[in-house]
């Protein structure tokens, strides 16, 4: 059981969320909303929830013409609201009642390991996390694993990206950023659908299944499945980067 592969692709991309970031999803976002709702008072909590999830939707359609922060703020304009007259109150949520949300994620020094492993081997670590959420947010979550956004070459948010997943645009603009080609690259993560679409592009899909999500009950015999401490125990076995 666990990962098998005995050779890594040159360049290894993480989803974060249930990923390297342990976290139960339907818990999570409880407390994200929880705290929004409490930042953002004047719109009632069921009005903000689906405003936030019209933007999300709007995100995952993006056509590339603009970045995901455009799309989100263009949802918001579309239903009356005014995102960005309230970005500024948004990021100040993020840079302090949304740090409670960590109390929700059971965080280890696994994820961290993981990561630091690889890439001392010479491997290329980019985070490939659904880039729906601010870059104040996503570089928020990595803190809480004890490590920082400096770390990689590429940390996917919504005012860098122009597309989200499950397009796999997203995943060919992630290679594109990083000058390298899907057949390069595995992809690791914990969403079926989301995660296991990038195998369509050649990379090579590897599953969490600590927190893993398969909302349309899809197969996932093609992709090899296991524990996050198992995904160290491969990251320890590989050999050394080859060069790209």
């Amino acid at each position: 059981m666990g990962f098998h592969c005995e050779e890594a692709r040159s360049t290894i991309l993480f989803d974060l969320d249930g990923t390297l970031l342990p976290m139960d999803m339907k818990e999570f976002e409880r407390a994200y909303f929880g705290g929004l709702c409490r930042a953002i008072p004047e719109m009632a909590p069921q009005e903000l929830m689906k405003a936030v999830w019209n933007g999300v939707k709007a995100m995952a359609q993006n056509d590339g013409s603009r970045t995901n922060r455009e799309a989100f703020a263009q949802s918001y304009q579309q239903a009356g609201y005014d995102y960005y007259g309230n970005e500024e109150r948004y990021l100040e949520y993020y840079r302090t009642d949304f740090q409670k949300c960590a109390a929700v994620c059971p965080v280890t020094d696994v994820s961290r390991e993981i990561v630091h492993t690889l890439q001392g081997k010479g491997y290329q670590v980019a985070i490939a996390t659904n880039p729906i959420f601010p870059r104040i947010a996503t570089w928020s979550r990595l803190a809480w694993l004890g490590l920082s956004a400096g770390e990689f070459p590429l940390v996917t948010t919504f005012e860098n990206s122009h597309f989200a997943k499950p397009n796999p645009r997203y995943y060919l603009e992630v290679c594109e950023k990083l000058g390298v080609r899907p057949e390069d690259c595995m992809m690791v993560g914990n969403d079926v659908e989301e995660d296991g679409c990038a195998a369509a592009l050649g990379m090579e899909v590897l599953l969490v299944k600590d927190w893993m999500l398969n909302t349309k009950n899809l197969p996932v015999d093609s992709f090899q499945t296991g524990t996050l401490a198992e995904l160290l125990d491969w990251a320890k076995s590989l050999p050394l980067c080859k060069e790209k």
